[in-house]
C-alpha cells in the first residue's frame, strides 16, 4: 500500500503537468564538450633568429611584421619589447558531434560542471601567458571581433611543463554558452588567444606547445 503523502505528491505533480505548469517533455542531458586542440609554434611568431638584443650593425626591426612596445623586463628596466598576439579558432557543431544531442533542437538551462585543459606536449623555452577562450559565431576567428564573447581563461603555463587543470570561467559562462547553442544545428567557434611578449636582450622563443580543451556540461532539451 502506497503511503498517503506519495499518493498526494503524485496527484499534485500530475495536476501541475495537466495545467501546463510542468513540461513533461523536458529532458536533462549531461554531455562531454568535444575536445578542441590548439597549438602555439614559436616558428610562426615572425621574430628574428638568435637574440633580440639590439646592437650596432644589426638591421632595424620590421614594425609592419612585429608590433613593438616599451615595457619593463624581468629586471625592471624599460626595454624595447616585441608584442605578438596569437589566436586560433576551432569550429564546433554540437548537434553533429555529441551523440546525446543528435536530433535535438537546442539547449536551455545550461550548467557547466567543468571546462578543463591538458597540455599534451610542450617544448617552448618561454612561459606561455594566460590563454583567453572566446565563443563566437561560426567563421569568426578574431578574438577582437565584437561578436566574440569571453568564456574563460587558461592560466600561465611554465616553459617545458605539461600540466592539466581547470579553466577559470567567466561569471556568465553558462549564459554565453547557451546563447550559442539555442540552435544545435548551427556551428560556432571556440577561440583561444594570448599575447607573447619578448623583451630585447632575451632569447627568441623556440619550440611548440599543444593543448586540448574539453569539459562536462548539463542542460535541458
Amino acid at each position: 500500500m502506497r503511503p498517503q503523502y506519495l499518493i498526494a505528491a503524485t496527484a499534485l505533480l500530475s495536476g501541475l503537468a495537466g495545467c501546463g505548469l510542468i513540461d513533461p517533455n523536458i529532458t536533462k542531458v549531461t554531455f562531454d564538450l568535444p575536445t578542441q586542440s590548439y597549438s602555439v609554434d614559436a616558428s610562426t611568431l615572425k621574430l628574428p633568429a638568435g637574440s633580440t638584443q639590439a646592437g650596432l650593425g644589426l638591421p632595424m626591426p620590421d614594425c609592419t611584421m612585429t608590433m613593438l612596445a616599451c615595457e619593463a623586463n624581468a629586471g625592471g628596466m624599460n626595454v624595447c619589447t616585441a608584442v605578438v598576439p596569437v589566436s586560433q579558432g576551432q569550429s564546433m557543431n554540437l548537434g553533429q558531434q555529441v551523440p546525446q544531442l543528435q536530433g535535438a533542437v537546442g539547449l536551455g538551462n545550461v550548467s557547466i560542471n567543468q571546462i578543463s585543459y591538458t597540455v599534451v606536449d610542450n617544448s617552448l623555452n618561454i612561459d606561455l601567458p594566460p590563454v583567453t577562450l572566446y565563443l563566437a559565431p561560426n567563421g569568426v576567428t578574431d578574438p577582437n571581433d565584437p561578436n566574440a564573447k569571453k568564456f574563460g581563461t587558461v592560466p600561465t603555463i611554465a616553459a617545458g611543463s605539461t600540466p592539466m587543470g581547470t579553466v577559470m570561467l567567466e561569471s556568465d559562462a553558462a549564459a554565453t554558452f547557451a546563447s550559442f547553442t539555442h540552435t544545435l544545428s548551427t556551428p560556432f567557434e571556440l577561440i583561444a588567444a594570448t599575447t607573447v611578449h619578448v623583451p630585447s636582450g632575451t632569447p627568441v622563443p623556440s619550440g611548440k606547445i599543444d593543448m586540448n580543451v574539453t569539459g562536462r556540461l548539463s542542460a535541458s532539451l
